[in-house]
């Protein structure tokens, strides 16, 4: 063979070898474009976006607003929802700084106080009812940022197991409600770790895993009872439980946000995606 002969088959496979490059990189292109297309693009789990949303839904003590409500043994969304746990929650992300503190006497050897037709237990350190005034548009203003939704008026709701709120004119009036509840047991420790997010149109999917372990059992939910028997055999007080032990065995669920037209996410449902038990 000659060697401009040789020389001209050595372009040719050269040329070939491009040729299959480009075909790769542009099938692997397609393939990449179709699942962002199906599932959506990755997004940052570190992001404040991402870690504020993930924090809609909780506060910092799970004896409020029924805790993770949203982490159930099935599909939860805001018809599912309970009204008052909303706005419990709307409660503890609303912006009160300019609340005001009220007190109020009880009548002689009354364990109350009854202030427009509100009754509050009086404080047995003080001797007064010690009642908080909050904006009711500061409440409002959360409820509208979490659900995206305007917040029914309720005439009260708890915030937790010894607190209420009433609704009068425009303001909440929060204090020592007249009965309450009291739970006796070891307290439950929570895992949540967020696994990835998605976002595909005007969603974010946040996805991440869940543990309940309350006297060393494992569960799967907060609001249900069911237990997490892989979990409960593989746990000790002195395991480390990190990404690789809630990945291998807590249960993951799946968090959808929707953006409206101003640009704010609002949370839309969550549900788990792996079995339960």
């Amino acid at each position: 063979m000659k060697k401009e002969d040789k020389k001209k088959e050595k372009n040719k496979e050269k040329d070939m070898v491009l040729i299959f490059l480009v075909l790769v990189l542009i099938i692997v292109s397609i393939v990449v474009i179709a699942v962002v297309l199906i599932n959506g693009k990755n997004v940052d789990t570190n992001s404040e976006q991402i870690k504020e949303l993930h924090d809609y839904l909780s506060t910092d003590n799970l004896n409020n607003c029924n805790g993770l409500f949203t982490y159930s043994d099935k599909k939860i969304d805001y018809s599912k929802a309970n009204a008052e746990d909303m706005a419990c929650l709307a409660y503890y992300k609303a912006n009160i700084t300019d609340a005001e503190t009220e007190t109020y006497k009880p009548k002689k050897k009354e364990t109350t106080c009854v202030v427009d037709n509100m009754t509050f237990r009086v404080d047995e350190e003080n001797k007064e009812c010690v009642v908080q005034k909050i904006s009711k548009k500061a409440v409002e203003d959360a409820y509208n940022k979490i659900f995206g939704k305007k917040l029914d008026n309720l005439e009260s709701f708890k915030i937790d197991n010894f607190n209420i709120c009433y609704l009068k004119d425009d303001s909440y009036y929060c204090g020592l409600s007249e009965s309450y509840t009291y739970t006796i047991g070891p307290d439950s420790t929570i895992y949540r770790i967020i696994n990835r997010a998605l976002e595909k149109g005007n969603k974010i999917t946040i996805y991440d895993y869940f543990a309940r372990i309350n006297n060393n059992t494992c569960y799967s939910t907060y609001a249900v009872d069911t237990v997490n028997s892989k979990c409960t055999e593989n746990y000790k007080e002195d395991v480390k439980i990190d990404y690789k032990f809630m990945e291998k065995y807590g249960v993951k669920y799946k968090h959808v946000f929707e953006k409206d037209k101003n640009g704010t996410y609002h949370w839309v449902s969550s549900e788990p995606v792996s079995k339960l038990s």
